[in-house]
């Protein structure tokens, strides 16, 4: 059995989704417990407004009502007395009237012997201790100056209501709190179903099947996930593909020069003498560099199909120092050839693929050393133009038909079939230009032979897909 991504890299295995929904329980639940508290804190300073308005309301009519008693008790020559019996006001209210000079306490509805509820100086509202509990008092004086009452209003009696209220919405909250949970699962779920189906479609496939992955109205953060997984499967079928093609083509053109391998080497084997040995070997030797070089242009092929498909990034390069390396290179072969090459190497900076370039230049020199006559100079010119990196290269051979410089670009396309060429030369020359968005000019050279001008741009785009 497959072991988990987590226990495979001996990390701790973690769920995105449930991750998002502890994250977003953890922060309902804190704007649900803020929330709730501010709620509570407002209506508990609302209610505590509302009642000192009340007590203020309260003590004027009380003032203006007790004098009416306070006469009548004063015409009957009675003292103070407890005239307000009423059971709904004194569960809320103590109060006490004063005449200030001298200190006479005219009427209560509490202790007649208790001390003044507040100091005759108070003004406005305070919180005090009366009775042995924080009770909110206030102080009030008549028109004339002549009375004044104080009033008491226990604190617990005050904080029923904010509390009864608070009780009573504690279940709306509670309610609220587990729908916004349900709707962030619900969105949560819905949000994590393009992964999901994604994960299910690439889990489900074979490895050869690269077919893109297919999501219904995928969120914009998932987009350029699910694009980028596609376009890296179309690199892959791309790179796929030419590696099918390639191996078709490959064993379809390494019959022919193993062949002749083959049949030289039957030849060698079968001479009697010795001239005849040295002659059979020669072409054997012949058929085998025919056959290497084949090889070595279908590997070069291979790494440049491979490199394009997956496209490896460009950098900056220099086209003459990659012109003179591989100059350098062949000049063995030159000599041997007893042909030489004319080179003007101007400094000259390009984007691009460093093999793919030096590709390119190699197999444009071999063509002309392969096409030229021996004994005749070959000419390589590197050069900047109007922003751009141009490289040519001409020679004396035979050149090429105005009607057939097409064709030649095609792989395994030979235009003259007794010379040792491969028809791979060319094609590799086309797929390295178009990776680079470089032009190719095909045109007859003042040396009697072929001319071919490949131009690189000054600022190409990142290297991509190359037909064939």
């Amino acid at each position: 059995m497959p072991l988990e991504a987590g226990a495979a890299t001996g990390k701790p295995d973690w769920s995105l989704r449930r991750r998002l929904l502890l994250l977003t329980a953890v922060a309902t639940l804190i704007a649900w417990l803020a929330g709730g508290a501010a709620t509570f804190f407002i209506s508990h300073r609302q209610s505590d407004a509302l009642s000192d308005q009340r007590m203020q309301s309260v003590a004027q009519p009380l003032l203006t009502l007790t004098d009416h008693e306070i006469d009548e008790i004063r015409l009957a020559g009675g003292g103070v007395i407890h005239v307000d019996e009423d059971p709904a006001l004194a569960r809320h209210y103590r109060y006490q009237v004063w005449s200030p000079e001298p200190a006479q306490l005219l009427l209560t509805n509490g202790d007649a012997k208790a001390p003044p509820i507040a100091p005759f100086d108070q003004a406005g509202f305070v919180t005090r201790e009366f009775e042995g509990a924080p009770t909110r008092t206030i102080v009030a004086w008549s028109e004339d100056r002549t009375k004044l009452i104080q009033i008491a209003e226990p604190l617990a009696l005050r904080e029923v209501f904010p509390y009864s209220a608070f009780a009573s919405l504690f279940g709306l909250f509670l309610v609220s709190l587990a729908t916004l949970l349900a709707i962030d699962t619900w969105m949560i779920r819905r949000a994590m179903r393009a992964l999901q189906d994604s994960a299910t479609q690439l889990t489900q496939r074979s490895p050869d099947d690269l077919r893109p992955i297919e999501v219904s109205a995928p969120p914009r953060e998932v987009r350029p996930l699910v694009s980028e997984i596609n376009a890296l499967f179309r690199r892959f079928a791309n790179a796929l593909q030419n590696e099918r093609r390639f191996t078709s083509a490959a064993a379809h053109e390494l019959r022919t020069p193993l062949a002749a391998v083959k049949v030289h080497a039957q030849v060698a084997q079968l001479t009697r003498t010795a001239a005849d040995r040295k002659r059979a070997l020669e072409q054997l030797l012949i058929a085998i560099d025919r056959a290497s070089h084949m090889v070595d242009q279908l590997l070069t092929l291979s790494r440049l199909d491979g490199m394009i498909a997956l496209r490896t990034g460009a950098s900056p390069l220099r086209l003459d120092l990659i012109a003179g390396h591989v100059i350098d290179e062949v000049r063995p072969l030159l000599d041997r050839r007893s042909q030489r090459i004319e080179a003007s190497l101007s400094a000259c900076e390009i984007e691009g693929m460093e093999f793919g370039v030096a590709s390119l230049l190699r197999n444009l020199i071999d063509n002309a050393m392969r096409y030229g006559p021996p004994a005749r100079e070959i000419r390589v010119t590197v050069r900047p133009d109007a922003g751009r990196g141009v490289a040519i290269v001409e020679d004396a051979g035979p050149g090429i038909p105005a009607d057939e410089r097409e064709r030649v670009f095609e792989r395994f396309y030979r235009l003259y079939n007794d010379s040792d060429g491969c028809g791979i030369g060319l094609s590799i020359v086309r797929t390295v230009a178009e990776t680079h968005q470089a032009k190719i000019d095909l045109d007859k050279s003042d040396l009697g032979g072929l001319r071919v001008q490949v131009a690189f741009p000054a600022n190409p785009s990142p290297p991509g897909p190359a037909r064939n």
